[in-house]
């Protein structure tokens, strides 16, 4: 029998990440056709046409090794939020970026504070370091935040605060007053890494601001993406903003080469395909009204949502209405991954995805 190395005792607290089941791999195994996948929430109208081009041309340097300083985009990223250079860090997507904050800040023993439910990775950071992290839940059935409860949570023990806004899975947000007045009352050495992967989708006048806080030197850090809004999800290229010594601490962990040539050049343009961008926001925000009018009609009541996608409790077991649905050729995301076994999250896809979603579930529901 192999012998092999004993694992280190945190990791067996890990739960590997399950993510949504590709489309092809359903219709595989189901033997259907034309299946849609509103689970991931993934950008319906595909990459910025703008994004498509630089990619193709930068197909011919694929033998060389990617500018480890992402040195053009780090440029353009900079001017477009008024920051400097030396502030920002870069990750194969956002989703490697907590791995590598905590890998900079945290010994086994330490702790952080999150909200729950959240996104998961920032759980499988912690324990990967030894950590351990608490989390403090929303409140009410819109899911609030409560970053009065998210500082009473702190400990001596606490260096990092994970906020996912608009998070994932509820789609609530924080409000700019209220992070305003969180961020003043940390005690020194707490780092907030405020994850924005959504905040492109935030309607006018909601979004928050983090960068003027960043540049008054608070102790926060915004994760951001390109794999939502600007459809490069499969190139993985994300960024953090942060005051300089947080970014300078973070380049000693990240890998030499963690983002590719080809996502730093479709990431540049897409940065510049402004109309992209804009039948983006206007496709999620008629669709948001589309699903949200459907599911009342069901009567159901979705949690209102400034991400892409909607949490709406079934008041039934919702992993055997994803399996349903799956087997019409509709994939959603069952709740029960993320604690609330009557939810689900779907993504708002194209007007005719989202029609084709509200007639199998009522079709479900039904039998």
């Amino acid at each position: 029998m192999m012998q092999k190395p004993q694992l280190r005792p945190c990791l067996a607290l890990i739960k590997p990440y399950i993510p949504g089941k590709p489309a092809a791999e359903v219709e595989r195994e189901l033997g259907i056709k034309n299946v849609i996948k509103l689970a991931s929430n993934e950008n319906p109208l595909g990459p910025a046409p703008l994004a498509l081009q630089a990619l193709q041309q930068s197909l011919g340097s694929l033998h060389l090794y990617p500018d480890g300083y992402c040195y053009d985009l780090r440029l353009a990223i900079a001017g477009r939020c008024g920051i400097k250079p030396e502030q920002i860090v870069f990750g194969n997507g956002s989703d490697e970026l907590p791995s590598m904050i905590a890998a900079a800040y945290i010994s086994p023993g330490d702790e952080a504070v999150s909200i729950k439910p959240t996104f998961s990775e920032y759980e499988f950071a912690m324990c990967l370091m030894g950590g351990n992290i608490n989390y403090v839940p929303l409140v009410g059935n819109d899911f609030r935040f409560d970053l009065e409860a998210v500082r009473a949570a702190i400990t001596d023990r606490t260096r990092l605060v994970f906020i996912c806004s608009p998070n994932n899975p509820t789609g609530s947000a924080v409000a700019q007053k209220e992070l305003k007045r969180f961020l003043e009352s940390l005690p020194p050495g707490v780092l907030v890494v405020l994850d924005e992967a959504y905040h492109e989708y935030a309607p006018a006048g909601a979004a928050l601001n983090t960068l003027q806080f960043i540049r008054e030197g608070c102790p926060l850090i915004t994760l951001r993406t390109f794999s939502k809004i600007y459809g490069l999800a499969g190139l993985r290229i994300g960024y953090g903003i942060a005051p300089a010594p947080v970014i300078e601490d973070l380049n000693r962990v990240r890998e030499p080469f963690n983002v590719n040539s080809a996502a730093q050049a479709a990431a540049l343009a897409a940065l510049q395909d402004e109309q992209h961008l804009q039948r983006s926001r206007d496709l999620v925000e008629k669709g948001k009204e589309q699903l949200a009018r459907g599911l009342q009609e069901l009567g159901l009541r979705p949690v209102p949502t400034q991400a892409n996608f909607i949490f709406v409790d079934l008041r039934r077991d919702a992993k055997q209405v994803f399996l349903e649905l799956m087997r019409r050729g509709v994939i959603v995301r069952s709740g029960d991954i993320f604690g609330f076994p009557t939810y689900i999250r779907v993504t708002i896809g194209t007007a005719e995805q989202n029609a084709l979603f509200l007639e199998q579930l009522a079709a479900v529901l039904a039998g």
